[in-house]
């Protein structure tokens, strides 16, 4: 007798959909400013290029194989020359550099035949757990993932730009009535997850990013997770 196989599919992280919707939005901005005429010069004409900056920038902060740091440093290169040559900076011209882009595109394509697109578990490090009462993570370019099990948790700090983290806080507890944990992401992605007798108090300010949580307010009075920071370019969810 044949069994089926379910086949699991990686889960999209929101950072894609943060970058597109940025990108949207600064179409929008720009062509109001265009109509509106606030500027002396043509924004939409000029700096439209930076979509390939953004777009770029996204691959390098959440890369899925070796192929897309090259194919994120050409997206970044291109927009870069495009804009500075409607700014008039530099004399550019695509049609003298394109074998240039074909030749990155190719390099890029041989990575990802060379070093094979890695699955969603192995992209980040190994979960580790950890004994210790205060968080203290430092992910810069790269992908962390941690387990907290201390019955003293006091908070900590957590720092990402161009990273990701997962911090499982499920079976930790805090001693005393409130832990602070400050967060600063930039270009990134931080996932929380903490027990169901924890009440969340988000305090983080967030710049063309977003904070959600998910957590299920507690029924009775319980410990505090008091989260502190700042978002730029980047998200972050806490559940349960």
């Amino acid at each position: 007798m044949r069994t089926r196989r379910h086949r699991t599919y990686p889960r999209r992280h929101p950072g894609s959909r943060i970058v597109f919707g940025l990108v949207v939005i600064g179409f929008g901005v720009l062509a109001l400013l265009d109509n509106l005429k606030v500027f002396g010069m043509p924004l939409l004409r000029t700096f439209w290029p930076l979509v390939f900056v953004l777009f770029g920038m996204a691959r390098l902060a959440r890369p899925r194989h070796a192929g897309s740091w090259l194919f994120g440093l050409g997206l970044v290169l291109i927009g870069g020359l495009l804009t500075a040559r409607n700014l008039g900076y530099a004399d550019f011209n695509p049609r003298d550099w394109w074998p240039v882009f074909v030749i990155l595109l190719g390099l890029a394509i041989l990575a990802r035949g060379l070093f094979p697109r890695r699955r969603r578990e192995t992209c980040f490090q190994a979960s580790t757990l950890e004994h210790g009462e205060r968080i203290d993570v430092d992910a810069s370019f790269s992908a962390i993932s941690q387990r907290y099990d201390s019955r003293s948790f006091k908070g900590g700090r957590i720092a990402s730009t161009f990273g990701g983290v997962e911090v499982d806080l499920s079976q930790a507890a805090i001693d005393g009535a409130e832990a602070r944990l400050d967060i600063s992401a930039s270009f990134s992605g931080v996932e929380l997850r903490v027990p169901r007798d924890w009440l969340v108090v988000v305090e983080v300010s967030s710049t063309f990013g977003g904070v959600e949580d998910k957590t299920v307010p507690p029924m009775t009075p319980g410990p505090r997770l008091v989260l502190r920071g700042d978002v730029m370019f980047g998200g972050v969810e806490i559940k349960n």
